[in-house]
């Protein structure tokens, strides 16, 4: 049979011409759908993104509020700083941008991807902060290449400013960069990525108060990202400002003093509880952390064995060694164990439960009365005194005295301490009490461990005979010219007797007046009472005690409780000498040119 090809031909290009059709009318309805869902069904989600590449909303930081002293000296202000930012989707090559920041701000680029990394989880057109306070010459690093690295931004933004370097840096803290858990747990509380929050200090405890407001800038930008025009603007608000009870002048004068030791020295304002001057040392500069803090820097600062972070006031924990016969004389006075005229005879060592205690004096002191024994310091007074006294009852006076427990003075982080019970040790250590505990504890050692403020309350409290303070460094808040709010001195009055008080008061102020331990304290014209306590890092029944203590690490630390005048207080003040050696030597002298200070050039 025969076919004409030219009928085969005309069929074969009918039937493509049918499928070409076919796929013709596919096409343009697939094409004619995505218009449909585009322009249609999706058009506001569309139309926002659109909108998004068009305007922008800028938040700008709000200036933290002033932190002042007492008489509105500048301790913490602001200044205004460039931060660099990298937005992702403005860049063409990652890679390249990140080597060019880290070249900007001296850095590998390693660094600079692990800041890219912890905001992997944000939007591309996030900005990413990667670094704060720039100098002039970064700054024309980066604005000589805008046109080609759009990618970078720009930003003049309110920064934290310590004119006065470490001076009250404990007290004041820092700020740094919001965490990712920081973050997490304030997200309803007007933060973001980025952000600064205190984290120490002041700062962070008054943060809601010093914080302030964000504003808002709605901009419009061109296709390269360059803003034009300013749409919308929603002003910021300032922090409020924060006036401190510390004396600037006298906080630079202990900071001075204590320049070369390591431990912590206050002054409280016995009519107030206001704390005057607060140090710990060694310090910092929190200038450091205003910035974006590198791992580093941090881990030279964590890592530091002096522990220049460590709040030493409210984290440092110590046996309060003879300080702590002050509350051993007012337990016994108030039990009715002892009387002002109880004595007993002190000989250099007593034996108590088949173990021989000794006096730190190893000849003795001979016969001596409750004053001559503070007086003195007399171990063998107060292990006879404890003997004599239950754990518990000790413990009861101890805590009222504000020992062992927080003291709730308005700087985050204060640790608690320890004054032991039956049930502590029990609990605790799953073992019992023994009565051989109790001596060591009488003496201020065994278990117990103080912070010096919780000393600080203490002496305040026998200062003012019972009318225990609330300590406190937050004097008045204020916005701009007006008064938000005032400190209201609080006290708490103790159930002892007023004249139990001043049978101690006695032997204080012999301890100062009279060639007691803290006979350097004494100042002509001052009636200074105070309480030595040296308390020992190793035994001195260890064999080699006399080879050790030559170390500083063995040495002991150095402890000195007091308040002036005797009558009518005013002050307290309390030093602590982390291995200092004898509380006599080192840490009553500093309190008398504290005093001296105070008193004397008032």
């Amino acid at each position: 049979m025969y076919i004409d090809q030219r009928q085969l031909s005309s069929r074969d290009m009918d039937r493509s011409s049918r499928i070409a059709t076919a796929a013709l009318v596919i096409l343009f309805s697939g094409l004619l759908f995505v218009f449909w869902n585009i322009q249609v069904i999706r058009h506001d989600h569309y139309g926002e993104l659109a909108r998004q590449n068009i305007y922008r909303r800028i938040r700008t930081p709000a200036p933290r509020g002033l932190i002042r002293d007492r008489h509105n000296r500048l301790l913490a202000g602001n200044r205004l700083d460039f931060s660099l930012f990298l937005v992702r989707q403005n860049s063409r090559n990652l890679k390249a941008s990140i080597e060019f920041a880290a070249q900007v701000i001296d850095l590998p680029p390693s660094a600079i991807q692990n800041r890219m990394e912890a905001y992997r989880d944000y939007p591309a057109a996030f900005p990413v902060p990667i670094r704060r306070n720039l100098n002039l010459r970064q700054v024309v690093m980066v604005q000589s290449r805008s046109d080609t690295m759009p990618e970078f931004e720009l930003s003049v933004e309110p920064s934290r400013d310590y004119p006065l370097g470490n001076t009250a840096a404990h007290v004041l803290g820092y700020v740094s960069e919001i965490t990712q858990a920081e973050l997490k747990e304030k997200s309803q509380q007007g933060y973001h990525a980025g952000d600064v929050i205190g984290k120490s200090g002041l700062e962070k405890q008054y943060e809601p108060v010093l914080k302030g407001t964000k504003g808002m800038r709605l901009v419009m930008r061109d296709n390269l990202g360059i803003i034009r025009r300013l749409v919308e603007e929603e002003e910021f608000v300032p922090g409020d400002n924060i006036a401190l009870t510390l004396d600037l002048p006298l906080q630079q004068f202990v900071e001075s003093e204590f320049q070369h030791l390591t431990g912590a020295v206050a002054v409280a304002d016995l009519q107030t509880g206001g704390i005057l001057a607060l140090v710990s040392h060694p310090d910092f500069d929190p200038a450091t952390f205003t910035g974006i803090l590198e791992p580093a820097k941090w881990e030279s600062l964590t890592n530091d064995p002096l522990r220049p972070l460590q709040d030493r006031f409210i984290r440092g924990r110590y046996s309060p060694g003879s300080v702590f016969k002050l509350v051993m004389a007012l337990a016994g006075l108030e039990e009715r164990l002892i009387t002002s005229k109880t004595s007993i005879n002190c000989t250099g060592t007593v034996r108590i439960y088949n173990r021989d205690f000794h006096c730190w004096r190893s000849w003795g002191h001979g016969q001596v009365t409750l004053s001559e024994a503070l007086r003195d310091s007399c171990n063998i007074y107060f292990y006879l005194l404890g003997k004599r006294m239950d754990i518990d009852v000790i413990s009861e006076y101890a805590q009222a005295m504000g020992l062992g427990e927080k003291t709730g003075i308005d700087l985050p982080g204060e640790a608690s301490g320890i004054m032991p019970t039956r049930f502590w040790k029990n609990h605790q250590l799953d073992s019992p009490w023994y009565p051989g505990e109790t001596i060591s504890v009488s003496i201020g050692g065994g278990w117990v461990t103080v912070t010096p403020v919780q000393v600080l309350q203490m002496i305040s409290t026998i200062a003012l005979r019972g009318n225990c303070p609330q300590l406190h460094l937050l004097d008045r808040i204020e916005r701009r010219d007006e008064e938000l709010y005032r400190y209201v001195p609080r006290f708490r009055k103790l159930p002892i007797r007023l004249e139990h008080f001043e049978k101690v008061i006695e032997g204080m102020f012999r301890a100062v007046n009279d060639e007691g331990t803290a006979r350097a304290a004494r100042v002509p014209g001052i009636e200074i009472c105070g309480k030595t306590g040296t308390q020992q890092i190793i035994s001195k029944d260890n064999p080699r005690y006399d080879e050790l203590v030559k170390q500083k690490r063995f040495r002991p630390h150095a402890w000195f409780a007091s308040f002036a005048p005797r009558t009518d207080p005013r002050y307290a003040v309390v030093v602590l000498v982390e291995h200092g050696g004898e509380a006599g030597e080192i840490a009553a002298p500093l309190a008398a040119r504290v005093y001296r200070r105070l008193m004397i050039h008032e």
